[in-house]
Formats: structure tokens, sequence, C-alpha cells
């Protein structure tokens, strides 16, 4: 996924409050089930931007930010900054001629967002909220799903193999307020099992000579 680096209007999505940082206002927000950011997008004066950044970067000891509450229509929400190392942050700004003044936008995401984690096959697909899998990210998660897997996947199995990576909780969506996102998490060793069962059992079609080759160690 990429990020789209021009701001978008702070109109568009009712905008929360953040407790810890008076002047900043939340217009999206994604964590993990532990409450671990994995997006938001903040508004606010440059100052202010540039504050809470340099709070984000020291120790709590020295009025560092680790934990933040968002304050928005559904209430209270607790955010963790204890995954510095993995979160990028990108910055954009208004046009100096707008209804909202001389406004900074921020975006602060887990690094799975734009670059998968190859190794240890992890990634992140950030998408607009209240989409099923069966929507406009279908093709979007196919492609990353089979960027990310070791086992090459033929187009024609897309429907099956996503709804296994589902069922075995390799493939799972995160709610979130004015985003939601998939998580892919193919590194278990049973994965090799389960595709070449559905290979053996007819589940998954085999075509050409070059796709039986390609898969004759999982069949």
């Amino acid at each position: 996924m990429s990020i789209e680096t021009k701001p978008a209007s702070p109109a568009a999505a009712p905008l929360m409050e953040l407790v810890e940082a008076p002047g900043l206002f939340a217009d999206a927000l994604l964590t993990d089930e532990r409450g671990g950011l994995l997006f938001i997008s903040l508004w606010g004066r440059d100052t202010a931007v540039q504050e809470f950044l340099a709070r984000l970067s020291v120790d709590v000891s020295e009025g560092g930010l680790r934990t933040l509450h968002v304050e928005g229509p559904a209430g209270r929400v607790q955010v963790h900054f204890d995954r510095m190392p993995s979160l990028e942050k990108h910055t954009g700004r208004l046009p100096p001629r707008n209804l909202f003044g001389d406004l900074v936008q921020l975006w602060i995401h887990d690094k799975l967002a734009t670059e998968p984690d190859r190794a240890n096959r992890r990634a992140l697909l950030l998408h607009r909220p209240r989409l099923s899998r069966h929507d406009a990210t279908d093709a979007c998660l196919w492609g990353l799903v089979r960027e990310v897997c070791h086992i090459p996947l033929l187009e024609g199995w897309r429907q099956p193999v996503l709804t296994l990576l589902e069922l075995h909780g390799w493939l799972t969506p995160i709610p979130g307020i004015g985003i939601d996102a998939w998580r892919l998490e193919l590194g278990n060793p049973r994965l090799d099992a389960e595709i070449s069962q559905m290979i053996r059992g007819g589940v998954l079609q085999l075509s050409g000579n070059a796709a039986q080759g390609g898969m004759a160690r999982l069949a």
C-alpha cells in the first residue's frame, strides 16, 4: 500500500481530540488488539505537530509520550506508542489559502502498511471502513498475499485461498475509526500442508506444465 501524501480536508470526518496533546485532532485511528498504534491521521498547527513528534522521540522521564488518549464520538481510546522503531511518519500541508488556515497533517503508521515483512511473511493492508474482503480491497489483498507468500499461488486460486487464510486466522480484519485494515501472517508452517491438501482434493486446480512443475513439491 502507498500513503497518499496530498492532505484531505479535515472536515471530511469527525475530529477526535488528543488529551495529552492539545491543539492536535485525529480523523482516523487504527490500533491492534492490545491498543498498539497501527495508523493515526492527525491535524494541527505546525508548532503543535513538531512538539508532538519531539515528545515521541524522547524518554517518558523527559516528558516523552508512549501512551495517548483519543477522545471521540465513541468514547476514549487508549493508544500505545511502544513500538516506535516499527512506525513511520509522513506530513503534508494544506495550501495556504483554505478555510482552516495554516494546517499540517501528520500520518503515523506501522511500516508493514507500506513495506511487507517478507522474511516473516507479514503485511498490513489499510483500506476504507466497512469494505468486506469481497469489495474493492479483494484484488489488492490477493496481490499482497501472492507477494508475501513463499508458495507460488495461481490467479484462479484467489477465493479458496483467501477463505483458507481467514479460516485459520492467517488473514484477519482489524476495525478502526475512519480506517480499517487486513492483517496478513503467513509464517505458520501448516500453510504448506493446507495448500497441498487443497491441490490433492481438487479444490485448487493446476493448469499447464509450468504450473504443475512449480507446485510439484507441494502436491
